[in-house]
């Protein structure tokens, strides 16, 4: 068993969102993949963009809406939502507080296409 401390990691600042790397490879096991706690506040936005490698697996801790591939898509508390490498995506409008983990994989840098 392994127990890792989330509220120790330090906070980053994003395009529209906050985030915090609370798994990295080491942790995992695995390289090119981490997970991250990701926040969003009220209307703010991110840029619509994609990954050319990267897989990103979003888990919504609370409802988050995105749009992907031009369809607003609304996740509910638990919901899953694979974004592979190509998929457009961000939020245009953030219309509430949202919170979600995101696992990334095969992360490269560089990969983002804005």
């Amino acid at each position: 068993m392994r127990l890792h401390r989330s509220s120790v990691k330090p906070w980053a600042q994003g395009k529209g969102y906050r985030k915090r790397t609370v798994l990295d490879e080491a942790d995992l096991g695995i390289s090119g993949s981490f997970l991250q706690e990701v926040s969003f506040s009220k209307g703010d936005n991110v840029p619509i963009h994609h990954h050319r490698v990267q897989t990103e697996v979003f888990y919504a801790v609370t409802e988050a809406v995105f749009e992907i591939n031009g369809e607003k898509v609304t996740m509910a508390p638990g919901d899953v939502l694979v974004c592979e490498p190509g998929d457009r995506h961000g939020n245009p409008e953030i219309p509430h507080d949202m919170k979600i983990l995101v696992l990334k994989v095969g992360f490269l840098e560089n990969d983002t296409v804005w």
